[in-house]
């Protein structure tokens, strides 16, 4: 699986073995973003190289396996789709998702009308046993959008950077 197979119909098939690969990986690890220089260097990673055979994925080659997942919702390029695509956002969790579990940790633990920090959210003693502790501030942050949207947040600009931005949740009565 170290080199791209020439046949359209193998690389489909390798195409779809690599996203779901990738995705368990990185849900495993809890990786959120993959850097693709770094893991295609010699000793980058240990999903992108076989050093019993000496062999790792290009980083071409990766850029294509992560195109394709970026066409089918599970990455997202930073800097979007015009940028290098050099970095990648993975979602083992859609944004969508995230902001689900966000939204029902809100009402199980009586939150409504509460103000909290992002870096609340993501990093406090209240969510330390919740799936999104540790949560990147990209995908936190589009998950918090999603839920802006909804009609169920709000956010307040901090006073000097992302994590003293504040979110108040709203009762869902």
């Amino acid at each position: 699986m170290c080199s791209r197979q020439p046949t359209e119909s193998t690389w489909q098939s390798q195409l779809a073995q690599w996203h779901d690969l990738i995705l368990n990986y990185c849900r495993h690890y809890s990786i959120f973003r993959i850097d693709l220089q770094a893991m295609t260097a010699p000793g980058g990673s240990d999903l992108f190289e076989n050093t019993r055979i000496k062999r790792r994925l290009s980083f071409e080659t990766l850029q294509e396996v992560v195109e394709g997942m970026v066409g089918n919702g599970s990455a997202e390029w930073e800097g979007g789709s015009k940028g290098p695509k050099a970095v990648a956002l993975v979602y083992w969790r859609k944004p969508e998702e995230w902001a689900n579990l966000i939204w029902a940790w809100v009402n199980q633990a009586g939150m409504g009308n509460d103000i909290m920090t992002v870096h609340e959210i993501a990093h406090g003693e209240l969510v330390a046993d919740q799936p999104f502790y540790e949560l990147d501030p990209s995908v936190l942050q589009a998950a918090l959008n999603i839920l802006v949207k909804r009609g169920v947040a709000q956010l307040f600009k901090g006073s000097s950077d992302d994590d003293s931005m504040g979110v108040k949740f709203f009762n869902s009565n």
